[in-house]
């Protein structure tokens, strides 16, 4: 049994330490790489303390105590400000949220650091008494991603309202890694609730969450490395929202005599001028073609075409598609080339969008005809 763990535990300990080696060697880091550097050392910190353990390495167990003792009050708001700072751009942003790392300082300081003195404090044996600390760090860490990802969608909305292309293979590794330590907190919950209910106590059971723990940074590894860039996609970095536009959910109530000319100002911008066919075509690129703010423009789509931008734009690059594909055109060019021509950035999301609109894909589309 200790092998098999022992052998776990290094696998983790190598991921890890290759995750953070490829986030060290980025260049032009921006925070949230530093935020994610911070997560990683948290998580090899864990891995590292377990090993210790297993191994009976003193030294080391002392070293990484502190941290693995109170990571899940700190790993929980570390993420929800890496979601933050995806999508928000602020000098401010970790001061503003220094408030969430209150919990671990309190518990490291009251609790960690007088049980590791190994001498009778009273609040010790108070809190060991009345308070069940793994289950309350559990709570804490599940209602912390759950907000995450209330966060997480929230800021996803509010792209497809600015943007007319969205990387959503950069977006579902967010979410699942979102989702996947929230797995791991859940499991780790479960083990808690059943070892009070049950009332037994194994050695090895905090190992099942090392084990799924490990399985989260294997295949969040792999989907990270492969499909995004080294676990934070640069596009986001690139189209960050401004701290006073954070989550602006403001109505604004169009009136009936403005409606009609502002769908003959969108209509000519589509059909005449086809400013869709530019795959960076954003909110306020077309609101400064048409001459309107982003917020009324924002309004129209949402109040007016019952859509958002990103789903109005992109039905427009899909019923240019289909047009060329049911003319000649289609002999002089791929079928991936007539997406990037229609304004779509790639291959995946041409396929993707177009079969959202028709039920089929591009090529099944074709031999319709």
């Amino acid at each position: 049994m200790n092998l098999v763990i022992d052998f776990i535990l290094v696998t983790g300990i190598l991921l890890n330490t290759i995750a953070l080696i490829g986030l060290f060697r980025l260049k032009n880091k921006k925070k949230p790489h530093y935020i994610l550097i911070a997560f990683w050392f948290c998580i090899l910190d864990v891995l590292l303390s377990f090993y210790s353990i297993l191994h009976d390495l003193n030294i080391l167990e002392f070293i990484t105590y502190y941290i693995q003792d109170g990571v899940r009050f700190l790993i929980p708001p570390l993420i929800y400000i890496y979601v933050k700072s995806l999508f928000i751009e602020s000098k401010t942003l970790i001061k503003d949220h220094l408030v969430h790392f209150i919990p671990f300082v309190i518990y490291i300081i009251v609790y960690s650091l007088p049980s590791s003195l190994q001498m009778d404090f009273y609040h010790i044996e108070v809190i060991q008494s009345h308070i069940e600390l793994a289950l309350e760090k559990d709570i804490y860490g599940i209602i912390y991603f759950v907000l995450s990802l209330r966060l997480f969608y929230q800021f996803k909305k509010s792209m497809k309202d600015n943007y007319s292309n969205m990387d959503e293979k950069s977006f579902l590794w967010i979410e699942k890694f979102l989702i996947s330590f929230l797995a791991v907190l859940l499991v780790d919950f479960l083990l808690t609730v059943s070892e009070l209910s049950f009332g037994y106590d194994i050695f090895w059971d905090s190992y099942i969450t090392v084990i799924f723990l490990i399985i989260a940074i294997s295949y969040l590894g792999y989907y990270g490395l492969t499909q995004s860039t080294i676990f934070l996609p640069e596009f986001l970095i690139k189209t960050h929202l401004t701290q006073n536009d954070e989550l602006k959910n403001v109505s604004y109530y169009i009136k009936n005599e403005e409606k009609e000319a502002l769908k003959n100002k969108f209509y000519e911008q589509m059909e005449d001028k086809k400013l869709y066919l530019s795959p960076d075509l954003n909110l306020k690129l077309l609101a400064t073609e048409m001459g309107v703010s982003e917020r009324k423009l924002s309004a129209f789509f949402s109040e007016i075409l019952n859509s958002s931008f990103y789903d109005s734009i992109n039905s427009f690059r899909v019923n240019e598609a289909k047009i060329i594909l049911k003319s000649n055109l289609i002999e002089n060019h791929s079928i991936t080339g007539i997406g990037l021509s229609c304004g779509f950035k790639s291959k995946s999301s041409f396929y993707r969008i177009f079969k959202k609109h028709t039920n089929m894909s591009p090529s099944a589309y074709r031999v319709t005809i």
